[in-house]
């Protein structure tokens, strides 16, 4: 493991070397070598922060490459999407409402093209005997 550690470091220096604001993606190779070095010396009782001193990158780095995600927050190929949160949910039942019959409103549509909708039979009634159609 040892060795391994020694080429992801000579690794990370030469994709550092040149560059001003940080390294740029790292390839997965890399990122999950870090992450097996990683769960392999927590379990050997060593801190994160010895850790992340070894591999020389930083620690929300690390954290991101543990999560499934590069350090931009885009998430890797192989990463499992995270599930949203369950939320409660209430049903009310729903009050009975009758839709208008047929039979019990009208649409009224002239020759000229007017049209008067939702009239009850009565009310239908009264506007044909006023506009005398």
């Amino acid at each position: 493991m040892e060795k391994e550690l020694e080429q992801f470091r000579q690794e990370v220096e030469r994709l550092r070397a040149g560059r001003r604001g940080g390294s740029g993606p790292f390839p997965e190779p890399l990122r999950a070598f870090a992450v097996r070095y990683l769960a392999y010396a927590l379990e050997k009782g060593d801190t994160l922060k010895a850790v992340v001193e070894r591999l020389g990158v930083s620690e929300p780095t690390l954290q991101a490459w543990r999560r499934g995600q590069t350090p931009g927050g885009k998430k890797t190929q192989g990463s499992e999407p995270r599930a949203a949160p369950l939320v409660p949910v209430v049903v009310h039942p729903r009050k009975e409402e009758r839709p208008p019959s047929a039979a019990t409103t009208f649409a009224i549509v002239s020759p000229q093209g007017w049209r008067v909708e939702g009239l009850g039979l009565e009310e239908a009634e009264k506007l044909l005997r006023r506009l005398t159609c």
